[in-house]
Order: C-alpha cells, then sequence, then structure tokens
C-alpha cells in the first residue's frame, strides 16, 4: 500500500505547569501526521517525544518525517529504526484507522489520580478523594527530602483504607535517599515507588528491588520495548510502567505484555486526545493491564479538542475522542500552530 503522506507541527502551552526532578514542564510539542490510501481513507497519528526522558528529539522525529515526502509505502514506512519509538507508534495509529475495529472498549479500567510535587499534593488528593479516585501518583525527588517525607506522612494518613499511592522520583535519588524512602514506605499503603535511582544505575535498581519489601517499578528505564524485553531478561521482579505513545507500535507492546505476563502500568505521556485515545483504546479492549491507568492528568490542555473526554476514576468508551485527529489536524490547518 502507498500513502499519501503529510505531517504538521504542534506547540500546546499546558494550563498548569508540571514540576518534575526533571524540572517544570509549561509546553508540549509534536506532530500529527496523516496518512490517505489509494481509496481516500484517512488516518492520523501523533508523535509526542519527550527527549529529556529518552526518545527521539523533535527535529530527528520531523528529520524522518522530511524524508518521506509526500508518498511512502508500507516497506518505507517499516524501515524506521526502533530508536525512533514515537514515529514509529505515531505511523502505526494513522495506518490501523483505515481499517475495520472491534468495539473500542470491553471493559473498565482505574485511574490514579496525578499530584503535583510539594503541599500543593495534600488539597488535590482530598478533592480526587471525594470525586472517587482511589489510586494516587505523587511526585517526588523534587524538594528537601525531610519536607517530603514529612508531607508522604500526611498523605498517607489522608488516604482512605483501601487506596494506594504511587511515589515517582523520576530518577532523583542516590541509593542513601533511596534506602530511606524506602524504609519509610515499607509496610504502608504504598503500591510502588517508581524510577527511585538514575536508569544507567541498573545494579542499585536490582539491588534496591531485592533488598526492600517495597514494590518497585521501572519508567525512564524502559522508553522503549526494547528496553522493557532487556529488563526483563535480566529478572526485573517488579512492575513496567510503559507510556505506550513512546514505545512503538502498540501491536508489537500488546503482544509482548500478552505473551510475557509482564506486570506494566499504562501511562500518559502528556500526549493530545489524538494519541491517548488510541492507547486507552488498545488498554480497554485488551487485558494488558489491571493496576491503575496512568491517566489522571486532568485537563493538561485546558481545551477539549486537545484534552478529549474528562477521565475520571474509572476509564471506559467515553474517554476515547474518535475522531480526534481530524479536528487537530483541521485546527492545524486553520490556525497554522
Amino acid at each position: 500500500m502507498v500513502y499519501r503522506f503529510s505531517y504538521k507541527p504542534y506547540c500546546r502551552s499546558l494550563r498548569a505547569p508540571l514540576r518534575t526532578a526533571h524540572g517544570l514542564w509549561t509546553e508540549r510539542e509534536g506532530l500529527v501526521v496523516r496518512l490517505e490510501d489509494e481509496a481516500g481513507e484517512v488516518g492520523f497519528g501523533e508523535i509526542a517525544p519527550l527527549s529529556w526522558f529518552g526518545t527521539e528529539t523533535l527535529v530527528q522525529a520531523e528529520e524522518v518525517c522530511r524524508k518521506f515526502g509526500d508518498r511512502a509505502g508500507d516497506a518505507l514506512l517499516d524501515e524506521v529504526p526502533e530508536k525512533f519509538g514515537c514515529v514509529r507508534f505515531a505511523l502505526a495509529q494513522a495506518r490501523v484507522q483505515d481499517k475495520k475495529r472491534p468495539e473500542a472498549a470491553v471493559h473498565r479500567l482505574p485511574v490514579a489520580a496525578l499530584l503535583p510535587a510539594g503541599r500543593d499534593a495534600l488539597p488535590l488528593m482530598r478533592q480526587k478523594i471525594e470525586a472517587g479516585f482511589l489510586a494516587f501518583k505523587w511526585k517526588v525527588g523534587v524538594g528537601d527530602i525531610n519536607d517530603e517525607l514529612g508531607l508522604l506522612d500526611d498523605l498517607l494518613s489522608t488516604l482512605p483504607g483501601h487506596a494506594r499511592l504511587r511515589l515517582d522520583a523520576n530518577g532523583a535519588w542516590t541509593r542513601r535517599q533511596a534506602e530511606r524512602w524506602l524504609t519509610r514506605c515499607a509496610e504502608r499503603p504504598v503500591e510502588f515507588v517508581e524510577q527511585p535511582v538514575a536508569p544507567a544505575d541498573e545494579n542499585t535498581l536490582l539491588g534496591l528491588a531485592g533488598d526492600y519489601p517495597v514494590k518497585l517499578a521501572l519508567d525512564e528505564s524502559v522508553v522503549r520495548l526494547a528496553d522493557a524485553r532487556r529488563w526483563q531478561g535480566l529478572g526485573w521482579p517488579g512492575v513496567f510502567v510503559v507510556k505506550p505513545s513512546l514505545a512503538g507500535p502498540l501491536t508489537e507492546l500488546a503482544e509482548w505484555i500478552l505473551a510475557t505476563k509482564a506486570d506494566v502500568v499504562i501511562s500518559s505521556a502528556i500526549e493530545t486526545a489524538l494519541g491517548r485515545s488510541a492507547v486507552l483504546r488498545a488498554a480497554l479492549s485488551q487485558p494488558l493491564t489491571t493496576r491503575a491507568l496512568g491517566f489522571g492528568t486532568g485537563e493538561i490542555f485546558g481545551e477539549r479538542l486537545w484534552d478529549g473526554p474528562i477521565i475520571g476514576p474509572l476509564a471506559d468508551a467515553s474517554c476515547i475522542a474518535e475522531q480526534a485527529g481530524e479536528g487537530i489536524w483541521n485546527a492545524l490547518t486553520t490556525s497554522g500552530n
């Protein structure tokens, strides 16, 4: 199959900047790709790289798109190297959109609410508990460790008895700091601690996973599917937090999870409604995980076109924006940004 190929860049400000151990995140940049087949059927995909997280850069992604020209066949699209996981995700998404699919969702999954770093986490947690959320993800490794450990106690004392808290350090801790946190978390309602130390410190990650009863999770360490496969080969005993829009084609990710029974959390990379809807469709239509989805990010862009449907404590078919690609493409065509 040969497609007419085109793409457009986007840049959207975040309604409220996100503060993590990587720094302050204020805007989302990416590309929307469009494929039109010989019958005139059109599909869209989103390239949403996070180079500081370990993906290809936006410049590199655009170079790949530019090389396609205005026409590209399946063989050429399939030749994109594995290191361009975000590009491969988008191209696969755009190609499957012109094929008949089964029902978008067959079940519902819980959603984890994202809490900001620092003291703002506590009032937001209370609001989210009232809204029905039972899983929470809190960004740590940002402020003073003593202040954060004190706030941990406050957050845990606020949790209902059946709720769980996830901690995400984004690789910011030293081994000594990680040991201090894991000691504090033992025997408490912490679902897992995500990426306690830097991805390069593999021996420490494996050592901590074996030395403490608190479950650990990998995030920055498993940006691409190949990374997750390698860690699985090393005998990783914890969770894989996978951001599918960074990892590569959804079908390849799903095949790995289903074949190996990997313990996976399906998580957002703060993509737009276009990429998010593809990920949610895959997660809700296949038994990829029983853990709460990492899509409780709220209205990131403050515009329904870009955010898609509001996601509450349970995700189902109503969370999928079926026409997101066409709407976003038309908006970019009109506005030029």
